[in-house]
């Protein structure tokens, strides 16, 4: 539709300009300069576009030079692939830069765009596959002899670099898969959008809302449909979070439109024929979630407990960072530190991408995290075992991204002795088996830290849009009078998807803009986080309290020890070796407990996710000469689940109880077989060894379970770290 068009409906757009396209075209205006000042390139100059006169003689193959900024690359006619497609028409479509090369004396043109971005994602690569369907029927058009390229590159910001620079990286990618994307698209869905009718008062279009919408000009037009103020029989189903495109369509095509007809109507949607995997996975988690937005209150949620946070913090330590994707550093960090009703805070803002002010930042706060653990650990240690006084310590975040950021700003800093250093104190936070003779620390009680939101996830149904929004989870808190103060950013923080520091900030400080944000109150707005972060843990674990005061089953299950830091490895008197084995051990663990976090989650998660295979019925177990053979038979939900091959598979009754405990997964080993010659789909034949039958453990489960309830499951399995230790030894034996 044009312009004229969209007005008379009327719908509403946001024509301003967004910092992110600003920094785009910047960023693509710069690489092109320093290649015209390298290389021979026809440049566009003050025109929109390269002119038709010289797009035409550079196609031909005349002149020296090699690149061409800014093609447009709209043909006359419509390209084959489009079809018959009623009242459609191309756009003027302008390529970055299109390279020509000769091959045997005739041209062949690379379509190449230009992002300031850190990765090529596969919707740059269809774009680019897109211009290259469109510059071949130019070529055709013209009788061009020229080839366009069967590759394709994207153009990015470098992984040593910014984006305020003009160096580049280059993705090359072969063509003909994303080719069949859009040929795919243009023959299947593009007729389907072209047909809707779009007129004052009917807007037949699919829309689906989530958080990639929020780079979107239409986005307050399609956010009227899920607009709290609706009815829920008049609220587009958009509204209920972690609903896919594909679960969308489906539900439409089965008639549930809103969050009333999903909350009241959908019982038993998921195992209906063409729901697609995301929908028949996760239909009951999203229709309580439909439930809750009806009701306007949080609900109970799909799953009664998670052992992904302790019921018990006497310390806790609550931390958050902001990302900025563009220099790929932080932009924020914060640390909240709660204990015996005090309340400490650090919050660094950093208003540049230098590094070394990076690196600095994480040195402060995490020598405050290690200095207040090592409070805690003195307090222990004049303590008995079992002292009722002994303190417990967690460290809280609130989306996994954060405990992602924080990670990978580590790695950027590995060069820094002081980062190195600090990891080996990770050592003693977090204890490898290998560096802890103590029996108590053998036990997996040192999950360091929980991402609430995935706790909240799975215990509730919250009525909000998304989960991973701190604003509207606290908010629908604080409406049920469960918190006392939800997170409420000021307009310039505000979100609609994401709580996270949104690029429009970052980038006005960091580029120095006049109407820039100020720093003080981006403190604010952190804090503001914190504190409600702090709220919402607070108020869980009370919930768990008032449920184990009436009788009622606890939904908080990690079972930590008192916090004890590891005392047999000093960091202080560490030399480069002892810092090659605390980092490979740190990958060691960095593993094992995502392991534990997979395994923490519920049973029926675990089985969608492709990790666990159940709940089986056990036929029979067979008696062999090195073990035994049990023989199940594995339900419909689990027919689709495929850990042939894998690494590390434990039987067991699928509890977290059992599975999270690693010292018990050598009595629980076992390996998948190939299918008798008379078995059919849905039967499954599991072998052990006779050890492992024999174990205690084993034999409690064959005693306790008899044939329902076993489950197959992957855990971790680390051939490496062991060998690299031996090695180090050896290197420590040779330089001794």
């Amino acid at each position: 539709m044009n312009a004229t068009e969209r007005a008379s409906i009327p719908i509403g757009s946001d024509t301003r300009e967004q910092s992110w396209a600003i920094l785009g075209v910047d960023y693509e205006d710069r690489v092109v300069s320093k290649l015209a000042r390298q290389r021979q390139v026809h440049l566009n100059g003050s025109e929109i576009c390269l002119p038709t006169a010289i797009t035409n003689a550079f196609l031909r193959g005349e002149g020296s030079k090699t690149f061409a900024a800014q093609v447009n690359v709209r043909p006359k006619q419509i390209p084959s692939v489009f079809g018959e497609i009623a009242d459609f028409n191309l756009r003027d479509t302008f390529a970055d830069l299109v390279r020509r090369d000769f091959i045997d004396g005739k041209p062949s043109f690379t379509v190449i765009d230009i992002k300031a971005t850190r990765a090529a994602r596969s919707f740059h690569k269809t774009q680019v596959a897109y211009y290259a369907i469109l510059l071949s029927q130019v070529l055709s058009e013209r009788k061009i002899e020229g080839t366009v390229s069967q590759f394709g590159e994207i153009w990015r910001i470098p992984d040593n670099g910014d984006a305020s620079g003009d160096g580049h990286q280059v993705d090359s990618f072969p063509l003909a898969p994303y080719i069949r994307l859009v040929e795919s698209f243009v023959g299947q869905t593009l007729p389907k959008i072209a047909a809707r009718e779009v007129s004052p008062g009917t807007d037949e279009t699919f829309f689906h809302l989530y958080f990639k919408c929020e780079q979107c000009a239409y986005l307050t037009h399609c956010l009227t449909a899920i607009d709290p103020e609706r009815p829920p029989n008049k609220r587009d189903v958009s509204a209920v979070a972690g609903l896919s495109h594909e679960g969308k369509r489906a539900l439409l095509d089965h008639g549930i439109r809103s969050v009333k007809s999903l909350a009241e109507r959908a019982q038993g949607i998921g195992k209906m024929d063409g729901v697609g995997w995301s929908l028949s996975r996760r239909a009951e988690q999203l229709i309580a979630r439909a439930r809750a937005i009806n009701a306007g209150h949080i609900q109970a949620g799909a799953e009664e407990q998670t052992f992904l946070m302790p019921p018990r913090s006497d310390v806790s330590i609550y931390l958050l960072a902001d990302h900025d994707p563009v220099d790929d550093g932080l932009a924020t960090l914060g640390y909240l530190l709660v204990r015996d009703g005090t309340v400490e805070e650090t919050i660094k803002v950093l208003p540049t991408a230098d590094r070394k002010a990076e690196a600095d930042a994480l040195i402060e706060v995490f020598s405050k995290v290690i200095a207040d653990l090592q409070i805690v650990d003195a307090h222990n240690q004049a303590l008995s075992d079992d002292d009722s006084g002994a303190l417990f310590a967690h460290i809280y975040l609130y989306e996994p991204s954060e405990a992602n950021a924080l990670q990978n700003a580590v790695k950027r800093h590995l060069s820094d002795a002081r980062i190195r250093t600090g990891l080996l104190h990770l050592v003693r936070i977090f204890p490898p088996e290998e560096l802890v003779p103590e029996p108590e620390f053998r036990g997996m009680n040192h999950l360091p830290a929980t991402a609430v939101r995935t706790v909240i996830e799975q215990l509730f149904a919250v009525p909000t849009a998304v989960s991973y929004d701190l604003r509207q989870v606290s908010q629908a808190m604080a409406n049920d009078g469960l918190i006392p103060k939800p997170y409420a950013p000021s307009e310039p923080f505000h979100r609609p998807f994401s709580s996270l520091l949104s690029i429009e900030v970052t980038r006005g400080i960091r580029e120095g803009r006049k109407d820039h944000v100020a720093i003080a109150d981006v403190e604010d707005d952190v804090r503001g986080r914190l504190n409600a972060l702090r709220e919402i843990v607070e108020w869980l674990q009370k919930d768990n309290r008032d449920r184990t005061d009436r009788s009622e089953r606890p939904t908080l299950r990690l079972n930590k020890l008192p916090f004890r830091l590891q005392a047999t490895f000093d960091p202080l008197e560490a030399g480069d070796l002892d810092i090659l084995r605390a980092l490979e051990l740190l990958e060691n663990r960095a593993g094992m407990l995502d392991t534990l976090i997979r395994l923490a989650k519920p049973a029926s998660s675990r089985r969608d996710n492709g990790n666990a295979i159940g709940p089986l019925f056990l036929i029979g177990i067979n008696k062999t000469k090195m073990g035994r053979v049990f023989v199940f038979r594995r339900p419909a939900e689990a027919m689709d689940v495929d850990l042939e091959g894998g690494l590390g598979l434990v039987l067991s009754d699928g509890s977290p109880d059992v599975l999270l405990d690693p010292r018990r997964w050598p009595d629980l080993s076992c390996q998948l077989m190939d299918p008798g010659p008379n078995d059919d789909t849905g039967m499954l034949r599991v072998s052990v060894w006779n050890s492992v039958f024999d174990s205690p453990t084993m034999k409690d489960l064959v005693r306790r379970l008899d044939k329902d309830g076993w489950w197959i499951d992957r855990t971790f399995v680390d051939f490496n770290s062991p060998k690299v230790a031996r090695f180090i030894d050896y290197l420590a034996g040779e330089a001794a």
